[in-house]
């Protein structure tokens, strides 16, 4: 189904019937695309929306887990506990975005907008102003989302928009009980937008319509440009408007504070051309960049790859990856995926004529290259990324690798790279008595057919050693001092 007939539909609903029916359209044609039998599959039913659509049904529905803020700190992630509950929320969103297109000053959470397109807004402007709204999905209540889901663009009845609200919302426990409240478990908890859940996010642009079109107002007002990423909301200007005392600020907080939300004080700051300016993590002083510290990384585990293997470079990438990323994506990570998606990012800000780019780019695609050559391909499409003999891999990488034996004769490895464990598979063609032979045996890192990376101990006679390049100590200033001229 195509944004038009999911709209149309969605325009006919008058009945929580109606809504699990397009609920369960969508599910089906998502189903499909992905190349599934879409005859077979199992549909959403009434019992589930009636059992989600309720925020009291805490169990079942939402999990709470946290991850590290790079100011420092933490920041809580109510996620949807279950797959059935996720898929319906995916669904609902494919709805939610069929009918609502973000004011055009919100650049975050909907297509062909992003932290570039944000941040181009604010390219050579002399002062940039940045502020922060302070729980910014848990200042959304349920209430305001129904009342928005009952106005233009979606007009939906007072049924549907309950429901759809419901489905939305978590309850969380207020600070302090509101015993005016009607009902005993109101009076107890208040029910909000989780940060996480798929749909949050466009339901914030849609409670925000009001604030960026009185915010927007103020900047044509003081003559200054204004955008709204998320919570990040962003002014900028030729000209000092930003007194705490003036009537810009003064104008601003009233707006925030009438449409229900404060400002978060501490992320608060001017920034004046001549220090770095920066905008949703890119650099606007002059034009559009990312910061030295993303190039660095980049050219980092590509030196390392190069000049000392794949592995090498995956060990020290892969601690951080799953520090910051391990809560939301599962299994280990793919470094070349991951290189390849930061080159890209890369390209998207700086442009593909850019050298800085168009210098990482070809290291990235030589390397590449040379660990999915031919050569190291076997007949049954396993490439062998890089080998080296048993005993050198323990004392390169500072390891020990202990073998395991468990019913059937079925046998594994594990070992240690830094803090990380790993595990090998064992080639067949390896004997008990090879494996109490160290000097025999060999580890490689392989990747399969389908792309899937995973180590592998066989006979040293299989190996592909990889054997890297001296450090070239003037080959690495000479990088170095391009970087840093970025």
């Amino acid at each position: 189904m195509d944004k038009t007939e999911i709209a149309q539909i969605a325009s006919q609903m008058s009945t929580r019937e109606d809504l699990l029916t397009l609920l369960n359209r969508i599910k089906q044609d998502e189903i499909r695309e992905l190349g599934f039998d879409a005859d077979k599959f199992y549909p959403f039913t009434m019992k589930q929306l009636l059992y989600y659509c309720n925020p009291n049904h805490v169990f079942h529905r939402y999990h709470q887990f946290q991850i590290k803020k790079k100011s420092g700190g933490f920041r809580q992630i109510t996620a949807p506990r279950n797959q059935s509950f996720m898929m319906l929320l995916q669904s609902l969103n494919e709805v939610l975005k069929a009918i609502y297109t973000p004011s055009n000053h919100a650049m975050g959470f909907t297509e062909k907008r992003s932290v570039v397109t944000n941040a181009a807004v604010h390219k050579n402007q002399n002062y940039i102003f940045n502020i922060d709204l302070k729980d910014f999905f848990p200042s959304i209540e349920q209430g305001r989302v129904m009342k928005r889901l009952t106005l233009a663009p979606f007009n939906f009845s007072p049924q549907i928009a309950l429901l759809i609200s419901g489905l939305c919302s978590m309850r969380v426990k207020r600070e302090h009980p509101i015993e005016t409240k009607q009902h005993d478990l109101d009076k107890q908890f208040m029910y909000v937008l989780p940060q996480g859940a798929p749909t949050s996010p466009i339901i914030t642009n849609m409670i925000c319509d009001t604030l960026d079109r009185r915010l927007a107002g103020l900047a044509k007002r003081f003559g200054t440009r204004y955008t709204r990423y998320a919570d990040d909301i962003t002014f900028s200007s030729m000209h000092n408007i930003y007194s705490g005392s003036g009537e810009f600020i003064k104008e601003l907080i009233r707006i925030i504070n009438t449409q229900g939300f404060a400002i978060n004080d501490a992320k608060t700051r001017l920034q004046k051309r001549g220090s770095r300016q920066e905008v949703t993590g890119l650099i606007v002083s002059d034009k559009l960049n990312v910061t030295k510290k993303y190039v660095r990384e980049i050219r980092s585990l590509l030196y390392i790859w190069d000049k000392y293997g794949y592995s090498e470079a995956m060990s020290n990438f892969y601690p951080k990856y799953k520090a910051e990323k391990g809560h939301i994506k599962k299994g280990n990570p793919d470094l070349i995926n991951v290189l390849d998606g930061k080159l890209m990012y890369l390209k998207m800000v700086k442009g593909d004529t850019d050298s800085v780019y168009v210098k990482l780019y070809t290291k990235f695609q030589e390397l590449v290259n040379r660990d999915s050559s031919s050569g190291k391909t076997n007949s049954y499409g396993i490439t062998y990324i890089e080998s080296l003999p048993f005993l050198k891999f323990e004392k390169d990488k500072n390891t020990i690798i202990t073998i395991h034996h468990k019913d059937c004769n079925k046998r594994y490895a594990t070992f240690k790279i830094g803090e990380t464990n790993q595990i090998a598979s064992i080639n067949k063609s390896v004997t008990l008595d090879d494996e109490r032979q160290k000097e025999k045996l060999a580890i490689s890192y392989c990747r399969d057919s389908k792309g899937e990376r995973f180590w592998l101990i066989h006979l040293v006679d299989k190996m592909t050693e990889f054997k890297p390049k001296p450090v070239d100590i003037d080959e690495l200033n000479n990088d170095l001092d391009l970087l840093l001229g970025i």
